[in-house]
């Protein structure tokens, strides 16, 4: 397995419980629009990064009761990266008609 596909796997076992994946998909986007946003509106932005901030620990403290990943390496950019990837196939499955429960990438019509 290379280096990504372990720290995603990693990523996906700390976050495995419904509230905390409904609150990071809200979260992640928050935080990434907050980016683009500051340079038309930086209140909004600031308030897009703090609020997406909340959401994320929320999720660790109320839902999955552990510590957020970022939390071990804030300089490992592949933890960045893993939310974003993470999140966007959570809301893949929501697109698709699918569960979050689900394991991403299952095939229902296969069965």
């Amino acid at each position: 397995m290379n280096s990504f596909q372990t720290h995603m796997a990693h990523y996906r076992a700390e976050h495995r419980t419904l509230g905390c994946k409904i609150t990071h998909m809200i979260g992640v986007p928050m935080i990434t629009a907050a980016f683009p946003v500051l340079f038309f509106n930086w209140r909004w932005a600031v308030a897009l990064f703090v609020i997406g901030w909340v959401f994320q620990f929320a999720g660790h403290r109320f839902f999955e009761h552990n510590r957020p990943v970022l939390m071990a390496d804030l300089s490992n950019p592949l933890t960045y990266f893993s939310a974003l990837v993470f999140v966007a196939q959570e809301w893949a499955q929501v697109l698709r008609g699918r569960r979050l429960t689900e394991p991403p990438g299952l095939d229902r019509t296969r069965e």
